[in-house]
């Protein structure tokens, strides 16, 4: 980061908690002292809760050169711990008022993500846990968190209970905040005290669960899974994406959005892709073909003869990217599983 530019929309508690974490702990609790409390507050909350932005090498420089201060520290500084703070402020404010500066403020972010701690647990025990609790619970927790996790959370279920929870998500309505961290601390507690299990040894079969969720959720949340996957491993992203539409899921497509898509593949990839096909895709394919081009793939199909089935997949995996390239830019919304059609 080289100029101050990238980090200009970045509120001013923030960069002062990002100096401050620089500096040495009784330097920084010397300077908490001299804060307001409003401002000391909002200042703690920062230190635990840093902008990503700021945690760049130079940053720091780059806030003490605009704020001309004179400080001497650490090149990054890093989203500081609950303990951390606790003595911060304890040193600062004194042991019982930063104590109770401390509570207000873990009380706040428990009402604002109360399932914080489930957060850091592993998925598969979350699941195993939320699968013996009744769906209106488990749909209030999977609510609060992020969608990759969630979909994580939710492989260890059976499909039919997997998805009346997502559906259950669509329509929340959450109960009092002290209900909701009461099962935020019954969860955590179950989880912490299962035994350990195998889980899912096949990744496949995860995947093909997730995409079972995903193929009956909203779009943003197979989206949000989808980017969030990506992140993390781009190539089990992909394999997401390819159990979400599959090449038997062509004979479900409509009519103008087939003929936009066998606009963008040549009539060899077409010829050799239809081998071994299923009736329904065939059907829906040719259907829409004009005469001379039908015609066309049915000679170079015959011409062809018979083909390896690596090849017939690759011809269809041209095509299957032709499709996933329109459904992520918008061009084409596959229907989902069970969704209801209307004229």
């Amino acid at each position: 980061m080289r100029n101050l530019g990238d980090i200009g929309d970045i509120k001013g508690h923030h960069k002062v908690a990002a100096l401050l974490l620089s500096l040495d702990p009784s330097t920084r609790a010397a300077v908490l002292g001299k804060m307001n409390e409003d401002v000391l507050e909002r200042v703690a909350v920062a230190m635990m809760e840093l902008d990503p932005r700021l945690t760049g090498v130079g940053v720091v420089e780059l806030l003490k050169d605009a704020l001309a201060r004179d400080v001497h520290g650490v090149k990054t500084v890093r989203p500081c711990k609950e303990a951390d703070l606790a003595q911060v402020l304890g040193q600062s404010l004194g042991r019982q008022k930063g104590d109770k500066v401390l509570e207000g403020i873990l009380a706040r972010r428990r009402k604002a993500r109360p399932f914080q701690a489930i957060e850091s647990l592993n998925p598969l025990d979350v699941g195993r846990v939320l699968r013996q609790e009744s769906n209106a619970v488990t749909a209030l927790v999977l609510g609060h968190l992020d969608p990759a996790l969630s979909a994580r959370i939710l492989v260890v279920f059976e499909d039919e209970q997997a998805i009346d929870v997502v559906k259950r998500m669509a329509t929340l309505d959450p109960p009092s905040s002290a209900v909701v961290e009461g099962i935020a601390a019954e969860l955590y507690r179950k989880v912490r005290e299962l035994p350990e299990a195998t889980g899912i040894s096949d990744p496949a079969e995860r995947l093909k669960a997730v995409a079972d969720l995903l193929n009956n959720s909203r779009p943003e949340m197979e989206k949000g899974v989808i980017q969030s996957l990506a992140e993390d491993d781009v190539d089990m992203a992909q394999e997401l994406r390819e159990y979400l539409f599959t090449w038997t899921d062509i004979a479900t497509i409509d009519t103008r959005t087939m003929q936009k898509i066998l606009g963008t593949v040549d009539t060899k990839t077409l010829s050799i892709a239809l081998k071994g096909c299923s009736p329904e895709v065939e059907e829906n394919i040719t259907g829409n073909l004009s005469s001379r081009v039908k015609e066309m793939v049915k000679e170079e199909r015959e011409l062809a003869g018979p083909l390896p089935m690596t090849e017939v997949e690759a011809a269809r995996g041209d095509i299957m990217r032709n499709i996933r390239a329109m459904i992520e830019a918008g061009e084409f919304r596959p229907t989902k599983g069970g969704e209801e059609l209307v004229a």
